[in-house]
Formats: structure tokens, C-alpha cells, sequence
């Protein structure tokens, strides 16, 4: 029966990206027959129009493997293979209007255009929903903590935050070419790897669909890319990311609640709040966009594009490596990977310039300390 099931998730993938990859070729002949390309801007590089329609194949690529799933479900109701959900149909129902109405809600700013404030109001609403299904913070257990603490009436903002924070941090990342999308992919593949050590199917379902759809757009979208995935498929894939997650953590093998989906989201969640506490520092609206970001950053280096893509793809991927770490083992190889993982996080933004020690100043004053000593 368990090999059934990866059989099953297997065809999935394959579903998800046929019917992504030729949605995009079909959206590009669309796109280039209408002339509907992406106005450049200054916080862009410098390249070609290219169509921001990338999350119309991602979506309907998700969607015809979650759907097909449930066909199969159904056919295998009252056999040695059918395969057990954890959630009602109506919840069901309730989750994919919820990331129906992101994936819309991101075609609708693709295209016209929202302010800030209209956004999120909408994402809390829609968030709001996402809460009443189940899709919730109720505890948090610290590292090196036995037992986990209820946070209670907290639980309500912290799961909105959690929500719609890693929808907008995806969307964040989405700067260059096959960045967003290869760490997407990643991040998709640990939440697998951790569903099938913890058993967790309905997670596994969801996050299965969207693998599929995000690997038939990659091929259009690394560099150089001919679409882009715009905030339709940034916000679709980020909610999808953000639900899923805080089921793996609840559920986790001796869990840390949190601590799991924030190691393999490292990259994005570390991006996003640098960006708000950075700009609310400097006096700017936390939520207008800049380009300043951590693939800017590595660029400004003097990293072409394709290398700063393959830094952070690879930075992902060593956070994910951590996180099933800290997921399924305790005791010593846990300290290792959460230390292991902060060291990295540090480093980076020393690197970057996030954390500044300026040495020089440092050692200019134990200089004129060392040629005027006290009491000459």
C-alpha cells in the first residue's frame, strides 16, 4: 500500500508539470499574439519585456494533479489502497477557495495594480479562513525545550503572520531568474521527504501538485528567462508553502514548532524581514518594493546573475538538509544542524553587509590608546 502511494505521488509530479510545461507554451503564443508583457521599472534588471503570467501554468498544473488525485481517492474508496485524509471535505473545500482567491488576488495586481494596504487587506481575510480550517499556531516549543507553550490568543495573529508573511516573502524573492521557482522546488521537496518520515498525507498531496507545476515552469523561467511568475504564482506557491509548513511542524517527529519550516524557508523568511526592519530604519514604507534585497545584494558582489541564483539555491538547500535534521533526529546531530544553521544565517548577512563590524574603527582606537597610554 505505502508503495502504492508513492506510485501515485510520482504521477502526480508528472501530471503537474505536463500540464504546467505546455500552459506556459501556450501562455507565451498568448502573451506574444496580445502583447502582454511586464513594464520595466527601476527596480528591475535591465532585460527584455518578458509576460508576468508564469503562476497561470503553475496553478492549473497544481490543480489538474490535485484534482486527478482525487479522482483516484475515489476509485480506491473500499480497497486495501485508498488512501486516508485527515481533513473533511468541506475543509478541503474551504483550502482551495482560500488559494484560489491568492493565486487571483496576485493575477488581479499583476495586471491592474494594488496598493499596499488593499493587499493585505484582502490576504487577511483569506488568511483569515485559512485559520478557522485548522491551518494554525497553537504552540511553540524552543529549542532545547522539553515542553511546548501554548500561545493561547496569540494564536490568531501569529498564524496570519506566518501566512501571508511567507506568501509576500516568496513574492519578495522573485527578482531573478529561476530563483523563486528553484527554491520553490527545493523547499517542496524537503516538506515531501519530511511528510513521508512522519506519514503525513494530506500535506504530502498539496505539496506533491504544486512540485509538479513549479517543474514544468522552470524550464521557461531560468536564465534567460521567457516568463515570469509574477505575483499570481508567488503568492499561490507562498500560501501553499505557508499552510503546508505549519502542518509538518505540528506534526514533526518530536517537533519544534516553527523552528522546522523556518530553517527550510530560511533564504525567503530571512530576506523579507530584512527588508521591512531595513527599510523602517531608513525612514521608508516597509512594504514598498526596492532593490535591495539578498540577490541584490550578492549581484552588487559582483556575482552575475546565474551565480547569485546558484548561491542561494545552494543556501537552500543546505537549510533544508538542516531542518530534516532537526526534524527526525534529537540530542546531539539537532544542536549541530540548529547551530549549523545560525552560524550560516550569521555569515551570510555579515557577508552581506545586514550586520556591519567595523575592525578598522576598532583598531584605530586600540591604536591611540597603545600611543597615548594613561598617565603619560
Amino acid at each position: 500500500m505505502v508503495y502504492t502511494n508513492y506510485i501515485i505521488f510520482i504521477c502526480l509530479v508528472g501530471i503537474g508539470f505536463m500540464v504546467s510545461f505546455y500552459t506556459q507554451k501556450t501562455t507565451l503564443n498568448l502573451a506574444q499574439k496580445f502583447n502582454i508583457y511586464d513594464d520595466v521599472n527601476d527596480r528591475k534588471l535591465p532585460k527584455s519585456p518578458r509576460p508576468r503570467l508564469g503562476g497561470v501554468g503553475i496553478f492549473i498544473g497544481f490543480f489538474t494533479a490535485f484534482y486527478v488525485l482525487f479522482f483516484v481517492v475515489y476509485l480506491l474508496q473500499n480497497t486495501p489502497y485508498f488512501i486516508y485524509i485527515d481533513l473533511s471535505l468541506f475543509q478541503i473545500m474551504l483550502y482551495i477557495c482560500s488559494i484560489l482567491f491568492f493565486f487571483l488576488l496576485g493575477l488581479y495586481d499583476d495586471f491592474k495594480g494594488l496598493k499596499a494596504f488593499q493587499k493585505l487587506a484582502v490576504e487577511l481575510v483569506i488568511a483569515t479562513i485559512l485559520f478557522y480550517i485548522g491551518f494554525k499556531i497553537e504552540l511553540l516549543t524552543l529549542p532545547f525545550m522539553k515542553d511546548s507553550i501554548n500561545v493561547g490568543f496569540l494564536s490568531y495573529p501569529l498564524s496570519l503572520l506566518w501566512i501571508i508573511g511567507v506568501a509576500n516573502a516568496i513574492n519578495l524573492i522573485d527578482g531573478l531568474d529561476g530563483l523563486a521557482g528553484g527554491v520553490i522546488a527545493i523547499v517542496a521537496i524537503t516538506i515531501i521527504i519530511i511528510c513521508i518520515l512522519d506519514k503525513l498525507v494530506f500535506p504530502a498531496i498539496i505539496i506533491t501538485a504544486l512540485l509538479g507545476g513549479i517543474i514544468g515552469f522552470l524550464p521557461y523561467n531560468i536564465y534567460p528567462s521567457r516568463i515570469l511568475m509574477g505575483d499570481s504564482g508567488a503568492l499561490f506557491a507562498g500560501t501553499i508553502l505557508a499552510t503546508v509548513s505549519l502542518k509538518t511542524a505540528h506534526k514533526a517527529s518530536l517537533g519544534i514548532a516553527l523552528m522546522i519550516p523556518i530553517i527550510f524557508l530560511a533564504i525567503p523568511v530571512m530576506d523579507a524581514v530584512l527588508s521591512f526592519f531595513r527599510r523602517l530604519l531608513k525612514g521608508k514604507n516597509p512594504f514598498k518594493g526596492d532593490n535591495d534585497h539578498i540577490h541584490h545584494r550578492l549581484m552588487k558582489k559582483g556575482f552575475s546573475e546565474k551565480k547569485s541564483v546558484g548561491i542561494l539555491l545552494i543556501l537552500t538547500a543546505i537549510f533544508s538538509i538542516l531542518s530534516i535534521l532537526v526534524s527526525n533526529f534529537r540530542g546531539t546531530p539537532r544542536f549541530i544542524a540548529l547551530v549549523t544553521g545560525l552560524a550560516l544565517a550569521i555569515l551570510l548577512m555579515l557577508y552581506l553587509n545586514y550586520i556591519v563590524i567595523d575592525f578598522k574603527k576598532k583598531n584605530n582606537h586600540k591604536t591611540a590608546e597603545n600611543e597615548n597610554p594613561a598617565g603619560s
